[in-house]
């Protein structure tokens, strides 16, 4: 097997099980141990991962949070949940999609609703396209790594427009508050709601009493809160807290 595959194929797997041991990667490849220690610097050197004492590795904290590294984590649950999500739209609508890998599986959901969709998340385009979704994306510089775009020109561009519904993903939710691990994600999501009539947060179990720096928002701040039965929160903790379940679909 030459480097590069070899290489993906250690990426790949570390992605999957977050942290990783040298011991289950010598399973993995079938090669010497000098060989995955210098596939592993490689990967390092690219900044992909962080080696740990004791023989263990982990994805970097910016590989952590990119979008493709995050596109299939909790999907059935992204899929029920933005399911849900969608029947609470009415036609002629114009709301704003957040641009993180939950709301990406909500696009599919908006084939055949007479609805425009406002987005800075450059990794929808693709879907937009392909499901024929009515679109505005806001310019603004780009961010490659969370495929974004951010800036003040994305906020003048928002404070311009009135949306009907925000659906919106977060990192992290508790009674502290709902948070990005972005700065600049954190603030467009603050404007976005200032400007939204009714405001959906979308958010898998994983969510819930996690941790992440850039509170933008109050629990109270949402109209409805759509998680999984897996988040083991009801209304009694969170009176806007809407369960999607396979009877939704």
């Amino acid at each position: 097997m030459i480097p590069y595959v070899r290489q993906s194929q250690i990426y790949s797997y570390i992605k999957m099980k977050q942290i990783a041991y040298i011991d289950e990667l010598l399973d993995l490849t079938k090669v010497s141990l000098p060989t995955v220690r210098r596939d592993l610097k490689k990967l390092e050197e690219e900044g992909k991962i962080i080696l740990l004492n004791g023989g263990g590795v982990k994805l970097s904290e910016e590989e952590k949070h990119s979008v493709v590294a995050r596109l299939e984590v909790q999907a059935d649950e992204k899929y029920l949940i933005c399911n849900k999500a969608a029947s609470l739209l009415e036609n002629d609508e114009f709301i704003y999609v957040g641009p993180g890998t939950t709301e990406d599986y909500l696009i599919g959901f908006l084939a055949g609703k007479n609805i425009t969709a406002v987005t800075n998340g450059i990794y929808h385009v693709p879907k937009l396209l392909e499901y024929h979704i009515k679109t505005i994306v806001i310019g603004g510089r780009l961010d490659h790594n969370y495929g974004i775009t951010c800036g003040p020109e994305v906020l003048e561009e928002i404070n311009r427009m009135n949306f009907s519904t925000a659906l919106i993903g977060a990192s992290a939710v508790s009674q502290s508050g709902v948070s990005s691990f972005d700065r600049d994600v954190s603030v467009i999501n603050r404007k976005v709601l200032s400007r939204s009539k009714k405001r959906i947060l979308l958010v898998d179990s994983t969510k819930f009493n996690a941790f992440s720096h850039h509170v933008f928002a109050c629990i109270e701040d949402f109209d409805h809160i759509i998680t999984t039965a897996k988040a083991g929160v009801d209304s009694k903790d969170i009176p806007n807290i809407v369960i999607a379940d396979t009877s939704d679909l």
